[in-house]
């Protein structure tokens, strides 16, 4: 049976995130990356990546779905876009890049809604209103979902859970790692206990 899994803020190609990850060069960060997804994924299987796929230029974007084009091949791949991808639709004009994004991706949206267990689960790069990362004041609040149980990225968390009914599965809360979608569930039951 096909398996499904998660991740978000890959990077690829940017520079400043791989040295605050620990690489000596974006080429050793992009290749542990790509070979994290490489190695858990199979053909057949199905892979969200909630947005930040590089750092948002233009040669980055192509680098970044060149590298994902090339080493999924037969992955049903699926883009939840964030304020580093340019067919975001917070860019003004997403709409001409989205074409580019759809030759690797089987579907680009700005958020998804899934069932699990029963529930509405929503997949969307940012957290709740309210969130964003230490320090800074919350950006994009007017693009951000205020439902129950939400998946997302763009915290670079250390941690999965973020709040109550609320997962991040950046690789930065995974060990660079996509994350099995029973494992978010999983996470995200164990949330509401908080």
């Amino acid at each position: 049976m096909a398996a499904v899994f998660l991740t978000s803020d890959l990077h690829l190609g940017h520079e400043f995130l791989a040295e605050l990850r620990g690489f000596d060069s974006v080429a050793d960060h992009d290749e542990a990356i790509m070979t994290h997804l490489t190695e858990s994924l199979e053909v057949g299987d199905r892979l969200w990546i909630l947005g930040d796929l590089s750092r948002g230029r233009p040669e980055d974007e192509e680098h970044a779905l060149g590298l994902l084009g090339a080493a999924l091949p037969g992955v049903e791949k699926h883009l939840v876009p964030g304020n580093h991808d340019s067919c975001h639709p917070l860019f003004r004009r997403a709409y001409h890049r989205q074409r580019m994004f759809l030759e690797v991706f089987d579907s680009v949206s700005v958020f998804q809604r899934v069932t699990w267990g029963g529930e509405d689960v929503y997949l969307s790069h940012f957290p709740r209103p309210g969130q964003d990362h230490p320090g800074m004041p919350s950006r994009f609040d007017e693009l951000r979902l205020r439902v129950p149980l939400l998946v997302h990225g763009h915290l670079h968390s250390d941690f999965p859970v973020t709040g109550r009914g609320q997962v991040d599965v950046g690789v930065d809360a995974w060990d660079l790692r996509p994350v099995p979608v029973e494992v978010v569930h999983r996470t995200l039951s164990t949330s509401l206990d908080r």
